[in-house]
């Protein structure tokens, strides 16, 4: 039975005619249905499903959170940051560029020397005041060596020979000391010499301020426990003749020793307007010479122009080691803060395309600065 109280009966009428009613506690609804309408959609609102992604809450119950939106104004500040570290200095390297272009200015000319009598040539040059020699080189060789030609710019040129020597060091018995005969003549001096082992370099340093004494010293060098070793171990002079050596090993019967020798052979004076070349060489009938020239005024202007250029550059170099280093934290800054979704995937854009804008940049600059 239940503890609910039930509803009393309630008596009209006298006992003879008692009737009873019971009222019923169900709630009845009466009158006419209506149809709800002018109301706005689910999915029209902010926190429609589209919108919102379901995520488990702390107390184990499925929450609808709603989605960041993506803000293409951050995704243009996250793209255009960067790229604009990258493209200025692609533009600042193409203006410094620009202002080194002189290889129109440039004049080369032909020189002929003409034989003169067994081995010696001759040829007429003559220099404008006004133009300023950048560069001279003579087209021929010989059977153990090469010429070259050195110029102050002005008033002189000076053609030399270089001729490859090897000599052999004969060892004294019973030590370790080498030596051999090796003689200079007067317009003559050493521009290279030295020789290989597996266990060290060795090299010359040749010295002739002394006008009355020519003299080299041998040196080996060696890098042991992340040092570089020098030490003495040979020497030669113009006085004795003799090339001494002894580095307290022993290399043999014999040791190799390569000695090239520069020679003065020809040379041509603005004064005189002649080249004079003999080498003591047969060369046939004519030798030929390039000479390149410029304007003293357009040099001058190139060599006032050139601290802007390096100015450029540094600055296009500092710029691109910059623009990786911005997109990055733009990148890390997009992805960490709330609502900056835009600007870490516009950063990721750039910095996709920062190595094919760098390499063109990196290129120009390093073009501009040569």
């Amino acid at each position: 039975m239940s503890d609910e109280r039930q509803p009393e009966p309630i008596t009209f009428g006298a006992p003879s005619t008692i009737t009873t009613t019971t009222i019923s506690t169900t709630p009845m609804l009466t009158g006419t249905t209506a149809t709800l309408s002018g109301g706005e959609s689910l999915s029209g609102s902010p926190m429609a499903q589209d919108n919102v992604k379901f995520v488990i809450g702390p107390d184990g119950q499925m929450v609808a959170v709603q989605k960041e939106p993506f803000v293409w104004k951050k995704f243009f500040i996250g793209l255009g940051i960067p790229l604009i570290l990258m493209i200025v200095p692609l533009i600042l390297s193409l203006i410094a560029d620009g202002m080194t272009n002189w290889d129109d200015e440039y004049k080369y000319e032909s020189v002929q020397f003409e034989l003169v009598n067994g081995t010696e040539y001759s040829g007429d040059y003559s220099l404008d005041p006004s133009e300023y020699v950048e560069w001279c080189d003579i087209r021929e060789s010989h059977p153990t060596g090469w010429y070259y030609c050195q110029t102050n710019g002005e008033s002189e040129m000076q053609i030399y020979k270089n001729t490859e020597n090897k000599i052999d060091l004969i060892r004294e018995n019973g030590t370790t000391n080498y030596s051999e005969n090796f003689t200079l003549e007067e317009n003559q001096s050493v521009d290279y010499c030295g020789l290989w082992k597996t266990d060290g370099w060795y090299y010359c340093k040749y010295d002739d301020t002394n006008p009355s004494v020519k003299e080299f010293i041998l040196y080996k060098e060696t890098w042991e426990d992340g040092e570089n070793n020098r030490e003495r171990v040979g020497h030669w002079n113009s006085t004795s003749g003799i090339i001494h050596f002894d580095d307290g090993e022993d290399h043999g019967g014999d040791l190799e020793i390569q000695i090239t020798v520069n020679q003065e052979v020809g040379q041509w004076t603005q004064e005189t307007g002649v080249f004079h070349f003999d080498s003591g060489e047969d060369h046939g009938d004519e030798i030929e010479m390039g000479i390149e020239t410029i304007d003293r005024e357009i040099m001058e202007e190139m060599e006032s122009s050139q601290s802007a250029v390096e100015t450029l550059v540094t600055i296009s170099m500092i710029l691109c080691l910059l623009a990786p280093l911005v997109t990055i934290a733009l990148m890390i800054y997009g992805f960490a803060a709330s609502g900056g979704k835009g600007m870490g995937i516009g950063a990721v854009v750039a910095l996709v395309l920062y190595p094919i804008i760098g390499f063109f940049s990196f290129v120009t600059a390093m073009v501009a600065s040569y």
